[in-house]
């Protein structure tokens, strides 16, 4: 793994447990992608997840707990 985008990441202002949960599913969202289209990639898809969430193009927010409707 690129050691940069580890530093940028541990280096990110916000909660890493939630950065790793986001990162994962970002991980699995393009393994199941690439397991569609037979592309393969030379990088290991957790390193282009973690990459993705380090330059902001991970989207993500929290769903509203019944209690907060």
């Amino acid at each position: 793994m690129d050691v940069r985008i580890m530093e940028a990441f541990l280096d990110m202002e916000q909660n890493r447990y939630e950065l790793i949960r986001v990162a994962s599913k970002e991980a699995k969202r393009i393994s199941a992608l690439l397991r569609l289209s037979g592309e393969e990639v030379h990088e290991k898809v957790t390193t282009i997840a973690l990459r993705r969430v380090v330059e902001g193009k991970v989207k993500y927010q929290y769903a509203k707990s019944p209690e907060e409707e």
